[in-house]
């Protein structure tokens, strides 16, 4: 594997992450040389094995893992019989890409046998499942190596090189990820574990070392692949994070036939796969509950829209400790890598007072699923105490004395709408003494609220909602930005995103977005609407910074990110269409790009080309030239290395180029 020059990439978009660009800055491929002779890093308990995604061509398999993406940690568990460090000790490490899984090991062993000795590859599978390879070294000059399965049927395709060594050998092995059945549609949440068996002079077992204790399920590390290695250097690392996730599942969620693991840690949902943005980064969203405090009490996946990939369906409460409000939502990413809210409805309530707690449930209707929604129970409340706001940016809670017995939603398009309602006899509270006079003159009619005061209910409620600081938006601006004649209100108030207005939501609800790639609300720079789309509605345009500390092989101080971000409001929900990096720096030192936007027939086209550079030259300038999107960014173009400006047009859901 050739070395390359680190390329140190800072933080990524506001719902992605990678290595590439995670939020800690480290590089893709920190390659570390081992050599025979190198101490290697002991596997800690319950420490993941490190897989990198690599590219097959870096990879030269002589047998002697020289320059690996990582280094070989020692395999320091006595398996069976007591080998010392001088007959038997190891170290091993393993990667992998598309199409195959890549293995470097470094044995100490007093005689080599071949066709005896062997190193174990074991994977667990989501589910408890194992399955193995074993590499055989051949003896030089004489066999080849070999890859086998239990029962000794050769793997095709796989290749095994030996290198033998003063005190035992090094060996460096290519399996293809057909070896391994789950493999075809599972990578991530995997365990693994290396052990190496030494063979007596009569052909049995003399001794075995590994990474763990055995190879059952339990017993085997974690793997972290790729995008998880980048959620562990970016995200958690950024918000410190530790311990184990509230939820950690697999399920197809996105575009292809791999699955995706979905995991909650604190506020934070992620997404993350081998096909999920190029299987290099991760989805990420702040959930604005903390799901350790018990506020978000289910997350499952499940296909209700029949087509063959499984929806989130999450609870989720506002509010704190006994008393909340909980809403259940249905999100889904089909062939995107961000989610659509496709259904929303309140489902409980919960106070000092007492609780009502809605029964759903999800009914076939033929291919796809509907969802049932019926009163439920209610503790301590009835129609004559119960004085709680009703709910208006979702369907509200039903109440058991209420006059709707049930309700059906069914999917209508792209979301589910309400096909039907049962009625029943609603249960009337005591009325007070002045009942019947009142009666008797008409009921009174409230006065009808402005269009205005509406809108500083909607936004209260946002405020409530979001439990939103009292200081006043940063930003806020009157756009039409969504369907209906009346503009709407922009706001940015700390790093949310927020679109409500006369005719959005009926006038009484609101969308909203965490810019959450920004440190704090200070590094979002401006806020501004202008239709780039041609449809008559504007675009939300984001400018801001993004910072992270800055690598050594950069400098002391931190990298910083200048970016654009452009939203557009497609039905009730905010969806980002275009992110581009428009500047780096440390410190004094700069280089600058230019974004554009350029009359494309009767929409507007981004161009992007090469600026400026200030105290960096092509020399001194400690990153690579970005040959793609990096975390959801497209690249900054250098004003070296001949980058030709490139033109970005809005093709119906993104700016393409």
């Amino acid at each position: 594997m050739r070395r390359r020059t680190p390329n140190l990439r800072a933080p990524g978009a506001p719902a992605l992450g990678s290595r590439l660009a995670a939020l800690a800055p480290v590089a893709l491929v920190a390659l570390v040389t081992v050599s025979a002779a190198a101490p290697s890093p002991a596997l800690a308990a319950g420490a993941p094995l490190a897989a990198p995604l690599v590219e097959s061509k870096w990879l030269k398999l002589d047998g002697v893992p020289k320059e690996w993406p990582v280094a070989l940690v020692s395999l320091g568990t006595r398996v069976t019989g007591k080998p010392t460090k001088a007959d038997l000790s190891a170290q091993a490490a393993i990667a992998y890409d598309d199409a195959r899984v890549y293995v470097a090991a470094d044995v100490t062993d007093d005689a080599l046998r071949g066709g005896a000795d062997h190193v174990k590859l074991v994977l667990g599978f989501p589910g408890g499942r194992v399955q193995e390879v074993a590499l055989y070294p051949g003896e030089p000059g004489k066999t080849a190596g070999s890859v086998k399965l239990p029962g000794g049927k050769a793997v095709a395709g796989a290749k095994v090189v030996e290198a033998p060594r003063s005190g035992g050998y090094t060996l460096e092995a290519s399996i293809p990820w057909s070896a391994f059945p789950e493999a075809a549609t599972t990578r991530v949440g995997l365990r693994a574990g290396f052990f190496v068996h030494d063979a007596d002079g009569g052909g049995g077992v003399d001794a075995v070392v590994g990474s763990a204790a055995s190879e059952a399920y339990g017993s085997l590390s974690p793997l972290a692949t790729e995008p998880e290695l980048a959620l562990t250097d970016g995200l958690l690392r950024s918000k410190g994070i530790r311990g184990a996730a509230r939820y950690d599942l697999v399920a197809d969620i996105a575009g292809d036939a791999m699955r995706e693991r979905v995991i909650v840690h604190e506020r934070y949902l992620i997404v993350l796969g081998p096909g999920f943005r190029k299987g290099a980064q991760y989805y990420f969203e702040d959930l604005g509950v903390d799901a350790n405090e018990g506020m978000l009490p289910s997350l499952t996946a499940r296909d209700v829209t029949g087509d063959g990939q499984a929806e989130l369906i999450l609870r989720k409460r506002s509010g704190s400790g006994a008393k909340y409000r909980e809403v259940m939502h249905v999100l889904q990413f089909g062939g995107g890598d961000t989610p659509k809210p496709i259904f929303q409805h309140e489902i409980a309530i919960a106070t000092e007072k007492g609780s009502v707690v809605n029964d759903v449930e999800f009914v076939p209707d033929g291919a796809k699923m509907a969802i049932r929604v019926e009163p439920g129970k209610a503790t301590r409340y009835d129609a004559s105490n119960y004085a709680e706001g009703v709910e208006t940016t979702y369907d509200p809670l039903l109440l058991p004395w209420g006059s709707i017995k049930s309700q059906l939603y069914k999917l209508t398009g792209a979301v589910f709408t309400k096909a039907s309602e049962q009625k029943q006899a609603a249960a009337a509270g005591p009325r007070p003494p002045q009942a019947k006079a009142e009666e008797a003159r008409g009921p009174a009619k409230p006065p009808a609220l402005s269009p205005a005061e509406m809108l500083d209910k909607v936004y209260a409620l946002y405020r409530r909602d979001r439990s939103a600081s009292s200081s006043k938006p940063r930003f806020d601006l009157g756009a039409d930005v969504a369907s209906g004649r009346e503009p709407e209100r922009v706001l940015l108030h700390d790093r949310d995103l927020v679109v409500f207005g006369k005719g959005f939501r009926g006038g009484t609800g609101y969308a909203f977005m965490t810019l959450a790639q920004f440190a704090s609300p200070a590094d979002i720079r401006s806020v501004s609407a202008r239709d780039l789309t041609g449809d008559g509605k504007a675009e939300i345009i984001v400018h801001g910074t993004v910072r992270a500390a800055a690598p050594k092989e950069a400098g002391a101080g931190t990298v910083d990110r200048d970016v654009v971000l452009i939203f557009r409001v497609e039905g009730e929900s905010i969806q980002r269409i275009f992110a581009a990096e428009v500047a780096r720096s440390i410190g004094d030192k700069k280089v600058s790009g230019e974004l554009k936007f350029v009359r494309v027939g009767d929409k507007v086209g981004i161009e992007l080309a090469p600026g400026r550079a200030g105290e960096w030259t092509e020399q001194t300038y400690p990153f690579n030239q970005d040959k793609g999107p990096v975390g959801g960014f497209e690249p900054l173009l250098l004003p070296w290395g001949g980058a030709q400006p490139v033109r970005y047009v809005w093709n119906g859901s993104i700016f393409a180029r």
